[in-house]
This record gives C-alpha cells, structure tokens and sequence, in this order.
C-alpha cells in the first residue's frame, strides 16, 4: 500500500475540509447578520456592560467619570501608537459601547432624575429641554430670530433623480459638500441649503423627496449648533421653534406639498434631527410616511407608528448617541449600525441604477466580500466616523446582505418617489434680527 501517497492525500483532504468549513463559518455569520439571529443576545451582553456603567456614574459619579476618562485616555494612547501620530478620535474606541448609557446619566444629573433613568427612564429630552430654554435666547440675542427662506437656483445638477435609500443619500452628500466647499460642483450653491424634489409616481400621483443635510455652524444659518438642543426637546413648540425645523417646514410650504401627497425625509446629522422632529411634530398636516436619519439622536422623538423610520448609525460616532438609548425596534424602525475596521487590499463596490449593490473585492484579507463595505476616500488613519460617507457604506453592506427588514424598508421608500422626477428645487434660509 502507498501509505506515503495516501497520508498526502489525506493531509490534502483534511485541509480542503477545513478552508470549506471556515468558509461555511463565514456564510453562517453573513446569514445570521443579516436576520438578526444573533442580535438578541449580543445586545444583551452589551446592555449589562452599559447598565454597569450608567449606574456607576449615577450612583458613584467621581469613580464612574474617572473610569470614563481612563478608557479615554487608554483608547486615545494605544490608538494614537496604532496609528504613528497624535490621534484624539481613537479616544471613542474604548468606549463607544457605553456612550448611550453615559449620556443619560449625566442628562438624569440635570434633570434631577438618576434613579428613574436606573429603571429604565430616558432624561436626554429632559435634559436638553432645561438647556435650552436658555441657549435658545442666547442664540436669539445673537443671532436674531428672523428667518427668511427663499427659493435659490443651481447652476449645475447637484442632486440628481434618486429611486433607493443609497442614491438618495449620495445625493444628499453631494448637495452637503458642495454647500461646505469640499467637493466643486458649481452649483453656486451656500450654505443651509435644501433639496426638495417633486416625483410623478407611476399612478399619476405625486411623491416627494426633501434632502437635508446636517449642522454648518454659519453665523447667520439656521443650522447651527445650538439648534440640535432645541430639536431634541421633550417639548414640542421648543423643537417646532428650532430654526432648522422652521426653514423645512416653510420650504415644504412654498414647494406646494399636499397635504395627502406622501413625503420622504432623508437627513443627516442636525437634518436627521429635524426630519424625525417634522415626522412627530407635523403629523396631522403632512403625510410623512417614511424617514431616513444618518448619525442622527432620534431616539426619543415621538413619531408615530404609520412613519417608517431608517436609521443608520456608527458604532463610535458618538453624535449618534447623544439621545442616550437606542432605538424602538419595530417593524417600521429599523437601526442599521455599522463598525468601522481597517483593512487593506480592497476595491469599491458600486450602487447601480436600480438601488442594488455589487460588493467590491477584497484581496488583503481572508474575510468574505461582503463582510463588509469600502468607505468611500477614507484615510488610512482612523477619522471621525460621523461623515456621512461612512453611513453610506453601512447601509451598502446591509443590503449587500440581503437583509429582509433592509429590503421592506427599501421597498417602503421607493413606493413614495416611484417615478419621473419632475423638478428639484433648492430653499436657501438666513437669520437676522428684525
């Protein structure tokens, strides 16, 4: 008998075997990532390290905050080597599991309220509402309370057609990093700048689209940074009072939406913030029937049940958990979360025409190909996550995954602009004083 030969053979076997059942592991982690099968129990796992956390800044605040600014100093340190230089952002690494939960219990300390956050209580609201009855007439003070909204022209297309959530998005960045001057599209186009587009459906009837991007800090904008406290009120005249909040909500107005014509919000940032407020707040004079937020605090805003909400979130963004919880998971809300990782070898995916993905390749690593998406120009030191590019690549691996709660959100949003774009119309707002 060839022993030799046969012992080669089965070394050789024993090896095919073992590459097909890592890539077997693979597909069944792919599989259960985009059911959601193992969602449960990760989060459990999560929540007590939170839990743990919260109720040691509540109940011990100076060794729960010196903890805090531990991790900090550990992630920043051990980042900051990773990476060759200086790195504040790698801070967030060791604690972007616990931001939520830390969130709130500083909220519970100026609400007054830590032990009814212990037992299950946001404050976050609360909080900011306290905040904001006084930052908000500083704000007026400074920068006045006159808004003015008008209809501004492009001198070249900025946001084009949009028939899913991904081009929808790529468009909504085009139009935020035009309006920052990071991108030259020669629009002509400022800052606190939205797009409101009109849709002929397929049944004649009409669909609209508005794009909103996030905070731009201006002197005289709407969107500034003081206008997110008032957004994330508990009380609902403080958010309908938010500046941002006015400049869509004239915008829509002067567009000539109906009142019965259905309405996609797709926000970024502060633009999350205000379409999740628009959604809660203007549910009885307009159809909102769906609304997409990239890094945006929503958790707490009341919108009602007939909205489908999208979310997508980073995991060590930090913006998106300044609301201090997470999301309702519902059928109609759904939060994609994404992680960011660094890898090497890879080439970009591509989102066609119809919304669907084609995963990139991936040659520097033994990972599947749609074990996760390319960011978009990513430096090869790690940024902060909260651009908006990073939440495009989230939601393009969700849906290179097949996720069914992806696809009926998906299926959701196309319905309200499934057409002809008609028009797209851009709404310029200043403050002033009187």
């Amino acid at each position: 008998m060839p022993y030799a030969r046969l012992l080669e053979q089965c070394v050789t076997h024993a090896r095919e075997c073992a590459t097909l059942a890592g890539d077997l592991e693979q597909v069944a982690d792919l599989i259960a990532r985009a059911h959601s099968l193992y969602d449960e129990a990760e989060t459990k796992a999560e929540t007590k390290l939170r839990k743990a956390a919260q109720i040691m800044t509540t109940v011990l605040p100076s060794v729960g905050w010196n903890t805090l600014g531990m991790l900090s100093l550990y992630g920043f340190v051990s980042g900051s080597i990773k990476d060759g230089k200086l790195n504040p952002v790698r801070a967030l690494d060791a604690t972007s599991k616990m931001d939520e939960e830390l969130l709130a219990s500083l909220a519970g300390r100026i609400t007054n309220n830590r032990i009814a956050h212990i037992l299950g209580g946001t404050q976050v609201a609360g909080a900011a509402e306290r905040i904001a009855k006084y930052t908000s007439k500083f704000k007026n003070a400074m920068q006045g309370n006159k808004l003015t909204v008008r209809e501004v022209q492009s001198t070249s297309q900025v946001a084009g057609a949009s028939h899913s959530v991904a081009s929808s998005m790529e468009n909504l960045r085009r139009l935020a990093e035009e309006r920052l001057g990071k991108i030259t599209l020669n629009s002509g186009l400022s800052y606190a700048t939205i797009a409101v587009q009109r849709y002929r459906r397929s049944d004649g009837t009409t669909g609209w689209l508005i794009l909103i991007p996030g905070t731009d800090g201006q002197d005289d904008s709407p969107f500034g940074w003081e206008q997110n406290l008032e957004l994330m009120s508990s009380n609902a005249n403080r958010r309908r009072n938010a500046d941002s909040f006015r400049m869509v909500e004239e915008a829509m107005r002067q567009a000539g939406i109906g009142k019965d014509e259905p309405v996609a919000l797709v926000g970024h940032s502060q633009g999350g913030i205000v379409a999740a407020a628009l959604a809660s707040d203007l549910k009885d004079s307009y159809a909102i029937d769906h609304v997409v937020t990239a890094g945006s605090p929503v958790a707490n805003h009341p919108i009602p049940p007939k909205t489908w909400v999208t979310s997508i979130e980073i995991e060590d963004e930090l913006v998106a958990s300044l609301d201090g919880g997470r999301n309702p998971s519902t059928e109609q809300w759904l939060t994609v979360r994404g992680k960011v990782t660094q890898t090497t070898g890879v080439t970009p995916p591509t989102v066609n025409a119809d919304g669907s993905c084609t995963p990139g390749q991936n040659t520097g690593s033994a990972e599947s190909n749609y074990a996760g998406a390319l960011v978009a120009d990513a430096p090869k030191t790690k940024e902060i996550s909260h651009w908006l590019k990073y939440h495009q690549a989230a939601y393009r691996n969700a849906t290179d995954l097949g996720s069914p709660a992806v696809d009926a959100h998906e299926r959701h949003f196309q319905q309200i602009i499934d057409g002809e774009l008609i028009d797209t119309r851009y709404y310029e707002g200043r403050m002033s004083h009187e």
